[in-house]
């Protein structure tokens, strides 16, 4: 099986394309495309590179380098427990570091208030914040150890005088590092504990700190374990609470700074985090300390959470809907807000759907016009709803991509605006995952759009919005338009041994079809027909979109742009032109392709 895997991947780095008005470079796009999946293995973690890789949150440092935080996962277990990072000066290039940030041992100092079976705990989706010269990280503790299976989670803090760490629990980080003491005793700021926010269906009233006798988590005369509120533990009520994992800030991606907010007289962040217990929650942390807020503006020194178990307020999901992995960003130069949440199975069907609303509580609306806070009614209907902005995927020629979620968007100091997540394939067995980041532009109409090629850029190739000819558009494309729906089918995914049961429409990578931009401003192929424009500033481009019969699919507004193909087995052809669009008005669906480059 190595041997054909490497086979599939055998590339030339000396190819060249032919293609004219992208050419006048010395040398064709750099190796590391070329053998980024071709070198899938686990291996030591400080040869991982973009492998292994999940949840990942993007972070750029003062001196321009790129950081990658992620999940504690790994193909077999592999690597180091704690938050792994990784790092690059050009996005494309990424470097994986030997030692986690967090160089922990699972105790008290991180969670006091329930007895954790901490050898069985994980660390997950972390998120990074530089303040005052540190380096705040919020990040899950999750463990399902105990009996009767369900999780307990919080939401800590650590901090760090350096990116690369070691972080330290809040509550004892002053003992670990002088300059976090000296920081922290200029802004006299203290912590007593180090969590943000906490869930756990055990009751709360035992006091482990007060009876160190307490060992494991105590029966009830039932015989069975208390919850915190187990009458009404009821997944299609809102009882669950908003599980602890995926925090992450408020950011405005036309300045890259954190949102501010003013909760009575207090000057605030935003924090989204939450998962399908309960949906997507937005709380708000004091603008200094970065401890919890509550609606009345006081600052929490102890974990934020509610006699509901739940903290803030809903702004998506919801009702046992699987949505997970959000970031709720602003953009000041147009007045949307947008949630982007990961939805689905982790395994088998993952995809990142999105909605935006002109206030930060929403309505958050997608691009068909529903609603991403879910009623009990439509919970169950979720996939059909949030645009898929990112799904599973498949253009001819390439290897294809599959549940890719556990985004992180981040607006660089030289202005682009990168979206990281990670996927799965369906060349490689689905215990491989990958870091891939994409570029971000927002359509005139105000919605988002990915280049769905895997971002890069070297000293003779820019990736960028720049003039282009309608001929240099025009030619024949292999395209994807979006489909969502709710169709429970049972299915296989690549690697996998036995059939699940899935949301078929996500589950199934969308296969390309050839799509004609014709010279003379039509649609064609037998796929389709209509017309398309290009504006006179050379890359927003209209698409008309209808069936090859005549029948109005929708309007599709968006860009084209440069592009290098990642994903493509012909090497000589990964440098191409992409065009990326959105109907806003009628399917609220996405419609994206690469031109074919014919070699000669």
């Amino acid at each position: 099986m190595q041997k054909f895997i490497r086979k599939l991947f055998a590339i030339s780095s000396a190819a060249i394309l032919s293609c004219t008005f992208l050419y006048a470079a010395k040398r064709d796009v750099d190796k590391y495309v070329y053998t980024k999946y071709a070198n899938a293995q686990s291996g030591a973690q400080s040869d991982w590179g973009a492998i292994n890789c999940h949840d990942p949150k993007i972070f750029q440092d003062d001196d321009g380098t790129y950081y990658v935080y992620s999940t504690d996962a790994a193909v077999g277990g592999a690597g180091q427990k704690g938050v792994q990072i990784r790092s690059s000066t050009d996005l494309v290039h990424w470097t994986s570091l030997a030692q986690s940030a967090i160089q922990h041992k699972w105790d008290k100092s991180w969670l006091k208030w329930v007895n954790f079976n901490m050898s069985n705990a994980s660390t997950w989706a972390p998120t990074v914040f530089k303040q005052n010269g540190l380096y705040y990280m919020f990040h899950g503790i999750i463990t399902d150890s105990r009996s009767p299976g369900y999780p307990d989670a919080a939401i800590t803090m650590a901090i760090s005088s350096s990116a690369t760490g070691p972080f330290y629990p809040a509550a004892t980080a002053v003992s670990k590092d002088e300059k976090i003491k000296s920081v922290l005793e200029s802004l006299n700021i203290t912590y007593t504990q180090s969590m943000l926010v906490r869930y756990g269906y055990y009751d709360r009233s035992f006091d482990f700190d007060a009876d160190e006798s307490i060992t494991e988590f105590p029966m009830n005369n039932t015989g069975t374990y208390d919850t915190y509120n187990e009458m009404d533990a009821d997944i299609n009520s809102m009882s669950y609470g908003f599980g602890c994992i995926d925090p992450e800030f408020v950011i405005d991606v036309s300045t890259g700074k954190n949102v501010e907010f003013t909760v009575s007289g207090r000057k605030c962040y935003g924090i989204t985090y939450g998962s399908w217990k309960g949906g997507i929650a937005l709380m708000y942390v004091d603008k200094v300390s970065l401890k919890p807020v509550n609606s009345e503006g006081k600052e929490m020194d102890a974990p934020a959470d509610s006699e509901s178990g739940a903290f803030g307020k809903l702004v998506a999901g919801g009702f046992g809907a699987a949505y997970e992995g959000a970031q709720l960003i602003y953009n000041s130069e147009n007045g949307w807000y947008y949630v982007f949440v990961s939805m689905g199975n982790l395994d088998n069907e993952y995809r990142v759907g999105v909605g935006r609303s002109k206030e930060v509580y929403g309505p958050y609306l997608d691009g068909s016009g529903r609603n991403m806070k879910l009623e009990p009614m439509v919970a169950s209907d979720y996939h059909e709803i949030g645009s898929k902005i990112m799904g599973g995927e498949q253009l001819k020629g390439d290897y294809g991509w599959r549940c890719p979620g556990g985004e992180s968007i981040l607006r660089t100091k030289d202005g682009k605006v990168v979206f990281a997540c990670h996927s799965r394939t369906s060349f490689l067995p689905g215990y491989f995952f990958f870091l891939e980041v994409r570029q971000m532009f927002f359509t005139k109409e105000g919605w988002p759009v990915l280049n769905h090629n895997e971002y890069y850029a070297d000293e003779n190739f820019k990736e960028e919005l720049a003039p282009l000819t309608a001929e240099d558009v025009a030619g024949a494309y292999n395209a994807i338009l979006t489909v969502r729906g709710n169709t429970v089918k049972n299915y296989t995914p690549y690697g996998a041994t036995m059939p699940a049961e899935v949301h078929y429409e996500d589950a199934v990578p969308t296969d390309s079809k050839e799509l004609l931009l014709n010279k003379d401003g039509t649609v064609g192929g037998k796929n389709y027909s209509g017309a398309w424009t290009l504006a006179s500033d050379g890359y927003s481009i209209k698409v008309d979109l209808k069936t090859a019969k005549g029948k109005s699919i929708g309007t599709f507004n968006g860009y084209v742009l440069k592009a290098v193909d990642w994903a493509l087995k012909t090497p000589a052809a990964r440098k191409t032109v992409t065009f990326t669009t959105f109907d806003g008005e009628k399917t609220g669906e996405y419609f994206w392709g690469n031109k074919i480059i014919n070699n000669k």
